[in-house]
């Protein structure tokens, strides 16, 4: 499948992001956004041929998202209406993002089977999805829909819950149940140990790649924590990684999206993009992708937002 496409399916938003000013005033930058919008870029920067699956607004919000996709090479498959784009408030405290998040009856929002299905390319590698479009409401049954008919079809899929609580809690019973019939057809699944806390309480991180390890044993499970030890399970067996520290801390956000879409990339690199390429993997060539993967997230950690990095500053020649 080496040449096809990786296909990132979910929202897309505008990031409104608190960043510093002087003492006793607040100040906020408009950044493109959206956890699998982000990794589709994320995936173009790093060389991979990519396309963004979504509905867009046609207010100056989605011109500004469909721009920045234009200019990262990211082909956007999906259509184009005039309700207006999602916002995702963000204000940061010790270089930790909190979200409050504004889509009732927005553009993202407005997808159907039928559509979804028509814009997918003809050649395609693999299929993500992740984070707040899965969380409510009927659209969220139609991304999980198809999810698991490609999944079916025996392509690539990959699943980052990236769960925002203010969305998930009212929601949880069935947000749960979704990510579970999500997470039973995955090949890969990356979550942070946040994530981890949420949708399996009061399991340690360790307990949650072992329980999602049963119910996909075929699945390669990434635990990310932090700054701490990434947890990593596949079928030929676990291992551990540390993370580099960023030169220097701006802001997490884009983080998990950047490691998401270096480790397809990676894959996609040593042409084991697919269920079987991914198995037929040494153990050694899977802990390079997940450490390279990880310096591209330190990389971004780097800069406010979410600015991905290119593939010279990953895989240096």
């Amino acid at each position: 499948m080496w040449g096809s496409m990786i296909v990132c399916g979910g929202e897309n938003l505008i990031d409104v992001i608190e960043t510093p000013a002087a003492k006793g005033a607040r100040r906020f930058t408009a950044h493109v956004g959206g956890s699998p919008y982000n990794c589709s870029r994320a995936i173009a920067r790093l060389g991979g041929k990519v396309g963004y699956l979504g509905t867009l607004s046609t207010d100056s919000f989605g011109a500004q998202l469909l721009g920045a996709l234009v200019k990262d090479s990211v082909q956007h498959l999906g259509e184009r209406n005039d309700a207006p784009t999602t916002l995702a408030m963000v204000t940061v405290e010790d270089g930790q993002p909190d979200y409050r998040f504004y889509r009732e009856g927005t553009a993202e929002r407005r997808v159907t089977r039928e559509g979804l299905r028509a814009a997918l390319p003809v050649r395609m590698a693999a299929l993500h999805m992740g984070s707040i479009a899965l969380a409510e409401g009927q659209d969220a049954d139609v991304w999980s829909d198809l999810f698991v008919q490609v999944a079916g079809m025996g392509i690539f899929t990959s699943l980052d819950p990236n769960i925002r609580t203010l969305i998930a809690d009212p929601n949880r019973e069935n947000y749960s149940a979704r990510l579970l019939e999500m997470a039973r057809v995955a090949t890969l699944i990356r979550l942070s140990d946040e994530d981890a806390a949420w949708w399996f309480p009061g399991l340690a991180p360790e307990r949650a790649v072992q329980h999602l390890a049963a119910l996909a044993p075929k699945c390669m499970v990434i635990v990310t924590q932090g700054a701490g030890e990434i947890l990593c399970h596949a079928a030929q067996g676990e291992f551990s990684c540390t993370p580099p520290l960023p030169a220097r801390l701006a802001d997490t956000v884009g983080a998990g999206d950047t490691l998401t879409a270096a480790v397809l990339e990676g894959l996609a690199r040593k042409r084991s993009l697919s269920p079987d390429g991914l198995r037929a993997l040494s153990l050694d060539a899977l802990r390079e992708v997940v450490a390279t993967a990880a310096r591209a997230a330190s990389i971004t950690c780097s800069r406010a937002g979410c600015n991905p990095p290119v593939a010279a500053e990953v895989w240096p020649s």
